[in-house]
């Protein structure tokens, strides 16, 4: 029976080396997927941060403060300009189109 057995070893060597190594190397893997998964320091407490957040400190971190007066006052004015045209243009969009017109006329 032991002549069997060393026998088998023998031939077989060329393809269970790198099978071995394939499984030892698997098992370090699944030790460290289960390490990352249920240790509490290799947990990832942050959640990711939305596109308007990422926007926001994107502009913030590039876009200076407005320190002259008058640029300022202009920023302003062109604001109050702006939102005036937007409400115009919103009224227009939500006045009926022809809908309350005779027919025929």
């Amino acid at each position: 029976m032991n002549i069997i057995y060393a026998d088998f070893w023998e031939k077989n060597i060329g393809w269970l080396i790198p099978l071995i190594l394939v499984a030892f190397f698997g098992v370090i893997v699944l030790i460290v997927i289960m390490i990352r998964k249920y240790a509490k320091p290799f947990k990832n407490e942050e959640k990711p941060k939305s596109q308007e957040e990422i926007a926001q400190e994107e502009l913030n971190r590039v876009l200076e403060p407005v320190q002259d007066e008058k640029t300022a006052e202009q920023m302003q004015k062109f604001d109050q300009e702006n939102a005036i045209k937007e409400d115009d243009t919103k009224a227009k969009e939500n006045a009926p189109k022809g809908e309350d017109k005779p027919i025929g006329k």
